[in-house]
């Protein structure tokens, strides 16, 4: 594994650590003291967030894996 990949693996793994705890947060107690409109709000953003970006990733990835392939090789 390349140094810079490293890096990017631990800026990944801290990034999904704050988002899980954040999210389990939430859950635990902070969605009870939300409005019931801005529960529903928060509960459609976080629904859309949770299936659009793998997703989001995936096409990408896609569009980078195409242009590699089309490249002409020498």
């Amino acid at each position: 594994m390349d140094r810079s990949n490293v890096g990017a693996a631990l800026g990944a793994l801290a990034l999904t650590a704050l988002s899980t705890a954040a999210i389990v947060w939430l859950i635990n107690s902070g969605w009870s003291r939300l409005p019931p409109w801005l529960a529903i709000i928060a509960f459609i953003l976080l629904a859309v967030f949770v299936i659009g970006s793998p997703i989001y990733a995936l096409a990408r990835w896609a569009e980078r894996r195409l242009a590699q392939q089309q490249a002409p090789r020498r």
